[in-house]
């Protein structure tokens, strides 16, 4: 039998879990398949908290892939992203909101727009389709939207991002202010959370150009307990450049209530780039970057552009 595989990127955030989920019933209403969502990685405790506060069964890790199983990726299409041991030839549908860097060996079924959020593009494939999003996925695509948006306040923030949050508040009614602020306490939550994980559980390799690029990403509403870990911290990420062999590597704490970032500078070389790209200034190992949370448009982009000169 064939089976049909949902899963979001490594490291998974909230909008790559509530994603594969919603993906996995989009699937049985609009396409009459059934197809199973999976996850690629621990869950941070935003997700958990999301999944516990709506009672909702945490996705299994992907496992042993059949040869014959199809797979559908969510919330990112780069191959350093995708679970490991995946034959890019059992791809068959891509819903994602980030920058394509793929190739392909088959048409596949690719759906791709600039939103906020994968939950926002989800959301309007239900609606296209003729379908109501139930009162359990607009909870959930709510969930997404604002976690990837950071309530709003991330440039990549769109009018269809507010416009479904909207639409899906009008089935969920829930208090999106209470909410939000709840999820992003646990967010910030280190419980539970090691060192290691900080760094971890929100990393992405990018190839740009000739090089290959490591950044990491810790969301919080309380930078300095993070910042506290300063030097363990930077011991792991330069163990990390090298045992991933990268030739850049760079980690930044968002600030979600200043809107602002800690860019962590391991290196002469990340020293030198991140100077040439974001022209700020590193005191001890820091480059403060004020107006600076997103990594998807306002820390790869630059890079990318510089290092493929």
């Amino acid at each position: 039998m064939r089976n049909i595989i949902v899963v979001g990127h490594k490291n998974p955030d909230t909008d790559s879990i509530v994603s594969a989920i919603v993906a996995q019933d989009f699937f049985k209403e609009v396409l009459s398949e059934e197809a199973k969502a999976c996850r690629a990685g621990e869950l941070n405790n935003e997700s958990k908290f999301v999944l516990e506060k709506y009672d909702i069964e945490v996705p299994e890790l992907v496992g042993a892939i059949n040869k014959d199983d199809k797979i559908v990726l969510v919330d990112h299409n780069e191959a350093t992203q995708t679970f490991d041991g995946l034959d890019f030839s059992q791809v068959e549908y891509i819903f994602d909101h980030h920058k394509l860097s793929l190739s392909t060996e088959k048409p596949l079924y690719l759906r791709n727009e600039p939103l906020g959020s994968t939950s926002t593009l989800l959301a309007k494939m239900f609606r296209e389709n003729g379908k109501n999003v139930s009162e359990k996925n607009a909870k959930l695509l709510l969930a997404g939207i604002l976690s990837d948006t950071l309530n709003f306040t991330s440039p990549t923030t769109t009018d269809e991002d507010r416009k479904i949050v909207s639409e899906l508040n009008d089935i969920a009614k829930i208090d999106l202010k209470r909410f939000v602020g709840e999820m992003f306490e646990a967010k910030s939550s280190l419980e539970g959370i090691s060192t290691g994980d900080i760094i971890n559980l929100d990393y992405k390799i990018f190839n740009m150009g000739n090089y290959k690029v490591g950044v990491g990403t810790w969301e919080t509403t309380s930078p300095a307990t993070v910042n506290v870990k300063k030097n363990e911290i930077f011991d792991l990420l330069e163990k990390k450049k090298e045992a991933e062999h990268l030739d850049y590597l760079y980690f930044m704490i968002v600030d979600i209530l200043r809107q602002s970032c800690d860019l962590y500078i391991i290196g002469e070389d990340e020293k030198m780039l991140a100077e040439k790209v974001f022209r700020g200034k590193t005191e001890n190992g820091v480059m403060f970057l004020d107006g600076v949370v997103s990594r998807k448009k306002q820390i790869t982009p630059p890079l990318t552009e510089v290092l493929t000169k």
